[in-house]
């Protein structure tokens, strides 16, 4: 089912449509809270253009950094806690890959908390980390400000008028 409002959002916002006029368009055959989320989730399709180029630069840091991390975990040769310990980096890595990918809102968020938050271990503040982790943040900083907190004061001054 939301996978469903999940198309059809993206796809009425490829047709030229403003989030206010999609929420209002499918008020009455979607709860509210769920519509909601996914209007604020997804970002316009010109967004998605005119920003792929830093999204590809951030997935691919991300990438290098997660298979960096997987490649650590693994080479521990036996399977035990400190293996299950060093995977949980690179799984959450991988989440947010897909998120970045698919240019979805929580994936930016998480990466520039979770990058900042990274910089407390003493392994992200040697080479090449020191300088890829600080560009993470300000790349997923830069694309989460501009794709929705730029829209979100749009809707909300929309809403007021």
């Amino acid at each position: 089912m939301s996978k469903d409002i999940e198309e059809r959002i993206e796809k009425l916002l490829e047709k030229g449509l403003s989030k206010r006029q999609i929420k209002e368009r499918l008020k009455g055959t979607v709860e509210d809270s769920e519509l909601d989320f996914f209007l604020k989730n997804t970002p316009y399709p010109r967004d998605k253009a005119r920003y792929l180029f830093l999204n590809i630069s951030l997935f691919a840091i991300l990438l290098v950094i997660t298979l960096k991390k997987l490649y650590f975990a693994l080479s521990f040769g036996q399977f035990g806690l400190v293996m299950i310990l060093a995977l949980v980096v690179p799984t959450v890595n991988l989440y947010l890959l897909r998120e970045i990918m698919r240019f979805r809102r929580l994936g930016y968020q998480f990466c520039l908390i979770l990058s900042a938050l990274s910089l407390i271990n003493a392994e992200n503040r040697a080479f090449p980390e020191i300088i890829l982790v600080p560009l993470m943040i300000i790349l997923s900083g830069f694309l989460y400000w501009q794709m929705f907190l730029r829209h979100d004061k749009e809707l909300k001054q929309e809403a007021a008028a």
